[in-house]
Protein backbone atom coordinates (compact mmCIF):
# COMPACT_ATOMS: atom_id res chain seq x y z
CA UNK A 1 0.00 0.00 0.00
CA UNK A 2 2.62 2.46 0.62
CA UNK A 3 2.56 2.82 -3.89
CA UNK A 4 -1.06 3.93 -3.16
CA UNK A 5 -0.06 6.22 -0.02
CA UNK A 6 2.47 8.11 -2.23
CA UNK A 7 0.42 8.35 -4.92
CA UNK A 8 -2.45 9.72 -2.63
CA UNK A 9 -0.11 12.26 -1.03
CA UNK A 10 1.26 13.73 -4.13
CA UNK A 11 -0.37 13.24 -6.74
CA UNK A 12 -4.13 12.76 -6.42
CA UNK A 13 -4.20 15.14 -3.04
CA UNK A 14 -3.04 18.66 -5.33
CA UNK A 15 -4.85 17.62 -8.43
CA UNK A 16 -8.32 16.95 -6.07
CA UNK A 17 -7.57 20.60 -4.24
CA UNK A 18 -7.73 22.38 -7.50
CA UNK A 19 -10.14 20.91 -9.55
CA UNK A 20 -12.50 21.44 -6.85
CA UNK A 21 -11.88 24.70 -6.68
CA UNK A 22 -11.78 25.64 -10.39
CA UNK A 23 -14.97 23.58 -10.45
CA UNK A 24 -16.61 26.05 -7.80
CA UNK A 25 -15.26 29.01 -9.69
CA UNK A 26 -16.41 27.68 -13.08
CA UNK A 27 -19.95 27.12 -12.22
CA UNK A 28 -20.78 30.31 -9.93
CA UNK A 29 -19.42 32.49 -12.95
CA UNK A 30 -21.50 30.26 -15.32
CA UNK A 31 -24.81 30.51 -13.73
CA UNK A 32 -24.23 34.20 -12.74
CA UNK A 33 -23.79 32.68 -9.12
CA UNK A 34 -25.37 36.26 -7.19
CA UNK A 35 -28.55 33.98 -7.18
CA UNK A 36 -27.24 31.22 -4.79
CA UNK A 37 -27.07 34.30 -1.84
CA UNK A 38 -30.76 34.95 -2.41
CA UNK A 39 -32.91 33.04 0.24
CA UNK A 40 -36.03 34.12 -1.65
CA UNK A 41 -34.78 32.44 -4.76
CA UNK A 42 -34.27 29.03 -3.28
CA UNK A 43 -37.36 29.30 -1.03
CA UNK A 44 -39.23 30.13 -4.44
CA UNK A 45 -37.49 27.20 -6.61
CA UNK A 46 -38.53 24.24 -3.93
CA UNK A 47 -41.91 25.54 -4.05
CA UNK A 48 -41.74 24.89 -7.81
CA UNK A 49 -41.13 20.89 -6.94
CA UNK A 50 -45.00 21.02 -6.91
CA UNK A 51 -46.47 17.50 -6.36
CA UNK A 52 -43.23 16.56 -6.53
CA UNK A 53 -42.10 17.79 -2.78
CA UNK A 54 -42.86 14.43 -0.37
CA UNK A 55 -40.84 12.72 -3.61
CA UNK A 56 -37.79 15.50 -3.42
CA UNK A 57 -37.75 15.21 0.31
CA UNK A 58 -37.47 11.56 0.00
CA UNK A 59 -34.30 12.32 -2.43
CA UNK A 60 -32.72 14.49 0.12
CA UNK A 61 -33.34 12.36 2.95
CA UNK A 62 -31.51 10.17 0.93
CA UNK A 63 -28.89 11.59 0.17
CA UNK A 64 -28.42 13.57 3.83
CA UNK A 65 -27.88 9.71 5.10
CA UNK A 66 -25.05 9.49 3.08
CA UNK A 67 -23.90 12.76 4.22
CA UNK A 68 -24.24 12.79 8.12
CA UNK A 69 -22.19 10.71 9.49
CA UNK A 70 -19.37 10.00 12.17
CA UNK A 71 -17.79 13.45 10.47
CA UNK A 72 -20.00 15.46 11.67
CA UNK A 73 -18.87 14.39 15.01
CA UNK A 74 -15.81 13.62 14.63
CA UNK A 75 -14.32 15.96 11.61
CA UNK A 76 -15.31 19.21 13.60
CA UNK A 77 -13.30 18.10 16.30
CA UNK A 78 -10.52 17.05 14.09
CA UNK A 79 -10.89 21.03 12.90
CA UNK A 80 -10.89 22.26 15.72
CA UNK A 81 -8.28 20.94 17.30
CA UNK A 82 -5.48 21.32 14.27
CA UNK A 83 -6.66 24.90 13.71
CA UNK A 84 -8.41 26.32 16.82
CA UNK A 85 -11.70 28.67 16.57
CA UNK A 86 -10.38 30.24 13.64
CA UNK A 87 -11.17 26.91 11.73
CA UNK A 88 -14.40 27.06 12.19
CA UNK A 89 -14.67 30.04 9.48
CA UNK A 90 -12.94 28.04 7.17
CA UNK A 91 -15.31 25.35 7.82
CA UNK A 92 -18.21 27.46 6.85
CA UNK A 93 -16.31 28.76 3.51
CA UNK A 94 -15.83 25.44 2.27
CA UNK A 95 -19.48 24.57 2.86
CA UNK A 96 -19.88 27.55 0.39
CA UNK A 97 -17.79 26.08 -2.01
CA UNK A 98 -19.99 22.49 -1.39
CA UNK A 99 -23.19 24.25 -2.29
CA UNK A 100 -22.24 25.17 -5.85
CA UNK A 101 -20.94 22.06 -6.79
CA UNK A 102 -23.78 20.29 -5.42
CA UNK A 103 -26.47 22.36 -7.01
CA UNK A 104 -24.66 21.82 -10.55
CA UNK A 105 -24.42 17.86 -10.10
CA UNK A 106 -28.19 17.50 -8.71
CA UNK A 107 -29.26 19.59 -11.91
CA UNK A 108 -26.92 17.63 -14.37
CA UNK A 109 -28.53 14.33 -12.67
CA UNK A 110 -31.89 15.26 -13.33
CA UNK A 111 -31.34 16.39 -16.80
CA UNK A 112 -29.88 12.92 -17.63
CA UNK A 113 -31.44 10.59 -16.61
CA UNK A 114 -33.56 7.57 -17.90
CA UNK A 115 -36.87 6.00 -16.06
CA UNK A 116 -38.20 2.26 -16.17
CA UNK A 117 -40.66 0.32 -14.03
CA UNK A 118 -38.58 1.02 -10.98
CA UNK A 119 -38.51 4.35 -11.22
CA UNK A 120 -35.92 7.07 -12.15
CA UNK A 121 -32.38 6.40 -12.49
CA UNK A 122 -29.21 9.25 -13.20
CA UNK A 123 -26.35 10.34 -11.54
CA UNK A 124 -22.28 11.07 -12.29
CA UNK A 125 -22.32 8.21 -14.55
CA UNK A 126 -25.29 8.93 -16.60
CA UNK A 127 -24.32 12.09 -17.32
CA UNK A 128 -20.86 11.35 -18.24
CA UNK A 129 -22.03 8.77 -20.70
CA UNK A 130 -25.05 10.55 -22.03
CA UNK A 131 -24.05 14.05 -21.94
CA UNK A 132 -20.63 13.73 -23.03
CA UNK A 133 -20.72 10.35 -24.91
CA UNK A 134 -18.16 8.61 -22.30
CA UNK A 135 -19.60 5.18 -21.60
CA UNK A 136 -16.09 3.61 -20.86
CA UNK A 137 -15.25 6.65 -18.06
CA UNK A 138 -18.85 6.60 -16.66
CA UNK A 139 -18.23 2.23 -16.20
CA UNK A 140 -14.68 3.17 -14.62
CA UNK A 141 -16.53 6.08 -12.26
CA UNK A 142 -19.44 3.26 -11.65
CA UNK A 143 -16.20 0.71 -10.93
CA UNK A 144 -15.04 2.62 -8.31
CA UNK A 145 -17.92 4.04 -6.73
CA UNK A 146 -18.68 0.56 -5.87
CA UNK A 147 -15.46 0.07 -4.45
CA UNK A 148 -15.73 2.71 -2.35
CA UNK A 149 -19.04 1.57 -1.13
CA UNK A 150 -17.42 -0.94 0.35
CA UNK A 151 -14.10 1.45 2.41
CA UNK A 152 -15.42 4.58 2.88
CA UNK A 153 -19.08 3.59 2.91
CA UNK A 154 -19.27 0.46 4.58
CA UNK A 155 -16.25 -0.62 6.68
CA UNK A 156 -15.21 2.81 7.76
CA UNK A 157 -18.54 3.76 9.20
CA UNK A 158 -19.08 0.27 10.93
CA UNK A 159 -15.72 0.75 12.50
CA UNK A 160 -16.10 4.18 14.18
CA UNK A 161 -19.62 3.17 15.16
CA UNK A 162 -18.01 -0.20 16.87
CA UNK A 163 -15.04 1.63 18.83
CA UNK A 164 -17.59 4.01 20.05
CA UNK A 165 -19.50 1.01 21.17
CA UNK A 166 -16.80 -0.77 23.02
CA UNK A 167 -15.13 1.81 24.68
CA UNK A 168 -18.32 3.55 26.61
CA UNK A 169 -20.97 0.66 26.81
CA UNK A 170 -18.05 -2.71 25.96
CA UNK A 171 -19.90 -3.92 23.21
CA UNK A 172 -17.83 -6.58 21.57
CA UNK A 173 -17.12 -5.02 18.08
CA UNK A 174 -19.04 -8.46 16.21
CA UNK A 175 -21.48 -7.66 18.10
CA UNK A 176 -21.84 -4.23 16.96
CA UNK A 177 -20.79 -5.38 13.03
CA UNK A 178 -23.41 -8.33 12.76
CA UNK A 179 -26.40 -6.12 14.34
CA UNK A 180 -25.77 -3.50 11.85
CA UNK A 181 -25.34 -6.09 9.11
CA UNK A 182 -28.25 -7.65 9.75
CA UNK A 183 -29.89 -4.62 9.81
CA UNK A 184 -28.70 -2.95 6.81
CA UNK A 185 -29.84 -6.37 4.73
CA UNK A 186 -32.86 -5.98 6.01
CA UNK A 187 -33.21 -2.56 4.71
CA UNK A 188 -31.10 -2.92 1.42
CA UNK A 189 -33.44 -5.93 -0.07
CA UNK A 190 -36.13 -3.31 -0.25
CA UNK A 191 -34.21 -0.67 -3.07
CA UNK A 192 -34.60 2.34 -2.71
CA UNK A 193 -38.32 2.46 -1.40
CA UNK A 194 -37.23 0.82 1.91
CA UNK A 195 -33.85 2.96 2.37
CA UNK A 196 -35.61 5.66 1.59
CA UNK A 197 -38.35 4.91 4.37
CA UNK A 198 -36.14 4.42 7.06
CA UNK A 199 -34.20 8.10 6.08
CA UNK A 200 -37.20 9.67 6.19
CA UNK A 201 -37.95 8.54 9.70
CA UNK A 202 -34.48 8.25 10.77
CA UNK A 203 -32.53 12.13 9.57
CA UNK A 204 -35.26 14.20 11.00
CA UNK A 205 -35.18 12.75 14.07
CA UNK A 206 -31.16 12.51 14.53
CA UNK A 207 -30.84 15.68 13.03
CA UNK A 208 -33.32 17.49 15.36
CA UNK A 209 -31.89 15.80 18.25
CA UNK A 210 -28.65 16.40 18.08
CA UNK A 211 -29.50 19.97 17.23
CA UNK A 212 -31.44 19.80 20.78
CA UNK A 213 -29.05 18.25 22.51
CA UNK A 214 -26.37 21.56 21.14
CA UNK A 215 -29.00 24.11 21.47
CA UNK A 216 -29.05 23.10 25.27
CA UNK A 217 -25.33 23.49 25.91
CA UNK A 218 -24.86 26.37 24.28
CA UNK A 219 -28.32 28.30 25.71
CA UNK A 220 -26.89 27.04 29.33
CA UNK A 221 -23.46 29.17 28.05
CA UNK A 222 -25.15 31.81 25.85
CA UNK A 223 -22.85 34.45 27.85
CA UNK A 224 -19.41 32.82 26.57
CA UNK A 225 -20.74 32.68 22.63
CA UNK A 226 -19.96 36.19 21.69
CA UNK A 227 -16.47 35.49 22.75
CA UNK A 228 -16.36 32.47 20.79
CA UNK A 229 -17.88 34.16 17.98
CA UNK A 230 -14.92 36.99 18.27
CA UNK A 231 -12.19 33.84 18.53
CA UNK A 232 -13.75 32.19 15.50
CA UNK A 233 -13.04 35.52 13.38
CA UNK A 234 -9.86 36.89 14.70
CA UNK A 235 -8.11 33.23 14.23
CA UNK A 236 -9.49 32.76 11.14
CA UNK A 237 -6.79 34.33 9.35
CA UNK A 238 -3.70 33.26 11.16
CA UNK A 239 -1.87 30.62 9.42
CA UNK A 240 -2.58 27.41 11.70
CA UNK A 241 -6.23 28.22 11.70
CA UNK A 242 -6.68 28.52 8.18
CA UNK A 243 -4.96 25.59 7.08
CA UNK A 244 -6.68 23.16 10.28
CA UNK A 245 -10.19 24.73 9.35
CA UNK A 246 -9.72 23.73 5.41
CA UNK A 247 -7.99 20.26 6.40
CA UNK A 248 -10.54 19.80 8.92
CA UNK A 249 -13.76 20.91 6.98
CA UNK A 250 -12.06 18.07 4.15
CA UNK A 251 -11.48 15.24 6.76
CA UNK A 252 -15.01 15.81 8.09
CA UNK A 253 -16.24 15.36 4.43
CA UNK A 254 -13.92 12.25 4.30
CA UNK A 255 -15.07 10.17 7.10
CA UNK A 256 -18.38 10.41 5.26
CA UNK A 257 -16.95 9.98 1.57
CA UNK A 258 -13.21 8.41 2.56
CA UNK A 259 -10.86 11.29 1.56
CA UNK A 260 -8.91 11.72 4.63
CA UNK A 261 -5.25 12.14 5.59
CA UNK A 262 -5.22 15.24 3.88
CA UNK A 263 -7.03 14.65 0.25
CA UNK A 264 -9.11 16.87 -0.67
CA UNK A 265 -12.22 16.16 -1.52
CA UNK A 266 -16.03 16.02 0.21
CA UNK A 267 -19.16 14.67 -0.78
CA UNK A 268 -20.16 17.74 -3.22
CA UNK A 269 -18.08 16.83 -6.41
CA UNK A 270 -18.05 13.54 -5.71
CA UNK A 271 -20.38 12.39 -7.70
CA UNK A 272 -22.89 10.36 -5.21
CA UNK A 273 -25.38 12.39 -3.54
CA UNK A 274 -26.31 12.93 -7.49
CA UNK A 275 -27.52 9.49 -7.84
CA UNK A 276 -30.32 10.02 -5.00
CA UNK A 277 -31.36 13.34 -6.08
CA UNK A 278 -32.17 11.87 -9.35
CA UNK A 279 -34.86 9.87 -8.01
CA UNK A 280 -37.21 12.54 -7.47
CA UNK A 281 -40.30 13.42 -9.53
CA UNK A 282 -39.09 17.67 -9.12
CA UNK A 283 -41.20 20.03 -11.74
CA UNK A 284 -37.52 20.87 -13.26
CA UNK A 285 -34.13 20.05 -12.28
CA UNK A 286 -33.22 23.40 -10.80
CA UNK A 287 -36.19 22.90 -8.68
CA UNK A 288 -34.17 19.62 -6.94
CA UNK A 289 -31.25 21.72 -7.14
CA UNK A 290 -31.93 23.98 -4.43
CA UNK A 291 -32.85 20.62 -2.22
CA UNK A 292 -29.23 20.09 -2.69
CA UNK A 293 -28.49 23.78 -1.51
CA UNK A 294 -30.47 22.57 1.74
CA UNK A 295 -28.87 19.34 2.16
CA UNK A 296 -25.29 21.04 2.31
CA UNK A 297 -26.61 23.73 4.88
CA UNK A 298 -28.07 21.11 6.93
CA UNK A 299 -25.20 19.01 7.40
CA UNK A 300 -22.30 21.89 7.66
CA UNK A 301 -23.29 24.94 8.31
CA UNK A 302 -26.14 23.90 11.32
CA UNK A 303 -25.16 20.78 12.68
CA UNK A 304 -21.53 21.04 11.96
CA UNK A 305 -21.43 24.47 13.36
CA UNK A 306 -23.65 23.91 16.23
CA UNK A 307 -21.01 21.04 17.11
CA UNK A 308 -18.24 23.54 16.92
CA UNK A 309 -19.63 25.93 19.34
CA UNK A 310 -20.27 22.89 21.58
CA UNK A 311 -16.47 22.09 21.87
CA UNK A 312 -15.15 25.54 21.96
CA UNK A 313 -17.57 26.16 24.95
CA UNK A 314 -15.48 23.44 26.82
CA UNK A 315 -11.91 24.26 25.76
CA UNK A 316 -9.85 22.26 28.04
CA UNK A 317 -11.06 19.57 26.43
CA UNK A 318 -9.44 20.55 23.25
CA UNK A 319 -5.83 19.46 23.69
CA UNK A 320 -7.08 15.37 22.48
CA UNK A 321 -5.43 14.45 19.46
CA UNK A 322 -8.80 11.77 19.36
CA UNK A 323 -11.48 13.45 17.66
CA UNK A 324 -14.54 11.45 19.04
CA UNK A 325 -12.90 11.08 22.83
CA UNK A 326 -12.69 15.58 22.52
CA UNK A 327 -16.64 15.54 21.06
CA UNK A 328 -18.08 13.24 23.92
CA UNK A 329 -15.77 14.68 26.52
CA UNK A 330 -17.39 18.27 25.24
CA UNK A 331 -20.99 16.57 25.62
CA UNK A 332 -19.99 15.22 28.75
CA UNK A 333 -18.87 18.02 30.44
CA UNK A 334 -22.51 19.47 30.27
CA UNK A 335 -24.54 16.03 30.76
CA UNK A 336 -22.43 13.91 32.46
CA UNK A 337 -21.29 10.30 31.69
CA UNK A 338 -25.07 9.85 29.99
CA UNK A 339 -23.65 11.93 27.17
CA UNK A 340 -21.10 9.00 26.22
CA UNK A 341 -24.25 6.87 25.91
CA UNK A 342 -26.30 9.24 24.05
CA UNK A 343 -23.55 10.24 21.56
CA UNK A 344 -22.98 6.32 20.62
CA UNK A 345 -25.97 5.96 20.00
CA UNK A 346 -26.21 8.72 17.70
CA UNK A 347 -23.28 7.75 16.29
CA UNK A 348 -24.72 4.16 15.31
CA UNK A 349 -27.63 5.76 13.41
CA UNK A 350 -25.18 8.28 11.43
CA UNK A 351 -23.31 5.31 10.59
CA UNK A 352 -26.31 2.73 9.58
CA UNK A 353 -27.65 5.31 7.75
CA UNK A 354 -24.27 5.86 5.83
CA UNK A 355 -24.09 2.45 5.14
CA UNK A 356 -27.40 2.05 3.90
CA UNK A 357 -27.29 5.21 1.78
CA UNK A 358 -23.88 3.88 0.24
CA UNK A 359 -25.19 0.37 -0.82
CA UNK A 360 -27.99 2.18 -3.02
CA UNK A 361 -25.70 4.49 -4.71
CA UNK A 362 -23.31 0.92 -5.52
CA UNK A 363 -26.58 -1.03 -6.63
CA UNK A 364 -26.85 2.36 -9.16
CA UNK A 365 -23.69 1.59 -10.38
CA UNK A 366 -24.25 -2.25 -10.59
CA UNK A 367 -27.46 -1.19 -12.59
CA UNK A 368 -25.95 0.87 -15.21
CA UNK A 369 -22.87 -1.67 -15.56
CA UNK A 370 -24.70 -4.86 -16.08
CA UNK A 371 -28.59 -5.57 -16.11
CA UNK A 372 -28.51 -8.57 -14.60
CA UNK A 373 -30.54 -8.75 -10.91
CA UNK A 374 -27.64 -11.68 -9.95
CA UNK A 375 -25.03 -9.35 -9.91
CA UNK A 376 -27.36 -6.80 -7.23
CA UNK A 377 -28.26 -9.65 -5.25
CA UNK A 378 -24.77 -10.86 -4.97
CA UNK A 379 -23.43 -7.58 -3.98
CA UNK A 380 -25.69 -7.19 -1.46
CA UNK A 381 -24.94 -9.97 0.02
CA UNK A 382 -21.58 -9.46 0.35
CA UNK A 383 -21.77 -5.89 1.32
CA UNK A 384 -23.48 -6.82 4.49
CA UNK A 385 -21.24 -9.22 5.71
CA UNK A 386 -18.41 -6.82 4.82
CA UNK A 387 -19.68 -4.78 8.00
CA UNK A 388 -18.76 -7.54 10.08
CA UNK A 389 -15.49 -8.05 8.61
CA UNK A 390 -15.26 -3.50 9.44
CA UNK A 391 -16.24 -3.73 12.96
CA UNK A 392 -13.00 -5.78 13.68
CA UNK A 393 -10.31 -5.38 11.37
CA UNK A 394 -8.18 -2.65 11.47
CA UNK A 395 -8.18 0.00 8.16
CA UNK A 396 -5.12 1.79 7.53
CA UNK A 397 -4.98 0.12 4.35
CA UNK A 398 -8.73 0.38 4.12
CA UNK A 399 -8.67 3.83 4.13
CA UNK A 400 -5.63 4.55 1.61
CA UNK A 401 -7.77 2.09 -1.30
CA UNK A 402 -10.54 4.72 0.19
CA UNK A 403 -8.82 7.94 -0.64
CA UNK A 404 -7.93 6.74 -3.79
CA UNK A 405 -11.27 5.55 -5.05
CA UNK A 406 -12.69 8.89 -3.83
CA UNK A 407 -10.23 11.20 -5.43
CA UNK A 408 -10.27 9.78 -8.99
CA UNK A 409 -14.07 9.78 -8.44
CA UNK A 410 -14.04 13.43 -7.70
CA UNK A 411 -10.94 14.46 -10.63
CA UNK A 412 -13.74 12.78 -12.75
CA UNK A 413 -16.96 14.01 -11.86
CA UNK A 414 -15.34 17.62 -11.75
CA UNK A 415 -13.86 17.38 -14.77
CA UNK A 416 -17.32 16.21 -16.49
CA UNK A 417 -19.50 18.91 -14.84
CA UNK A 418 -17.37 21.78 -15.51
CA UNK A 419 -16.98 20.15 -19.63
CA UNK A 420 -21.34 20.31 -19.40
CA UNK A 421 -21.93 23.27 -17.24
CA UNK A 422 -22.04 25.67 -20.26
CA UNK A 423 -24.26 24.21 -22.08
CA UNK A 424 -26.31 22.88 -19.21
CA UNK A 425 -26.55 24.91 -16.06
CA UNK A 426 -28.83 27.79 -15.41
CA UNK A 427 -30.12 29.29 -11.94
CA UNK A 428 -33.48 30.84 -12.65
Amino acid sequence: MSIVKTLNEFILSPAVYAVLFICALVIFLRIRGSGLLSPVKIVKGIAESGGGIRSSFRALTVALAGTLGVGNIVGVATAIHMGGAGAVFWMLLSAFVAMIIKYAEIVLALKFRVKDVRGYHGGAAYYISMGLGKRGLALFFSLLCIIASFTLGNMIQVNAVSQAAESRIGIPPLVTGAVIALLSYTVIYKGIKGIADITMKLIPILSVSFVLLSLCVIIANVKVIPDIFSRIIEDAFKRDCAFGGIMGFLLMRSLRYGVVRGIGSNEAGCGTAPTAHATAESVTPEAQGYWGLIEVFVDTVVICTLTALVILIYPENIPSKDGMVLAISSFEAFYGEAAGYLLTAAIFFFAFSTVISWSYYAVESIRFITKKDICIKIYITVYCLTCILGAVMRLEAVWELSDMTVSLMTIINCSCVILLSKKHLKFK
